[in-house]
């Protein structure tokens, strides 16, 4: 299953008119996307997708559902940057004590 997503305007009719044809697409497209990811990542995927699906559920409305995964996505950036950071640092000189810094003055030019 190659194909493309329908455009953004038949997504919107979908979405107005049969909601369930919508949400059948998007079950298809994330099951291929997740098939076809490489075997070491699929369980991961899975369960990913199992959590974004469980806060879809559990929420008030699509809006509420919508902020708790971005909330989820930023969590997870976070969390990458945090261990890069950490992982930059462990490789780093320790800084060195403090030491005055020399003032240059400039003369005025005007």
């Amino acid at each position: 299953m190659n194909k493309p997503l329908p455009s953004f305007e038949k997504l919107r009719e979908l979405a107005e008119k049969d909601p369930e044809a919508l949400e059948r697409l998007r079950e298809e497209h994330i099951k291929h996307l997740i098939d076809n990811a490489p075997q070491q990542y699929r369980h991961r995927l899975e369960g990913l997708q199992f959590q974004i699906d469980g806060q879809r559920r559990l929420a008030k409305s699509p809006m509420a559902a919508c902020l708790k995964i971005s909330k989820m996505m930023h969590d997870s950036l976070h969390q990458l940057k945090d261990f890069v950071d950490g992982a930059q640092d462990a490789n780093r000189e320790p800084i060195p004590a403090y030491e005055p810094a020399r003032i240059l003055s400039f003369k005025n030019q005007a």
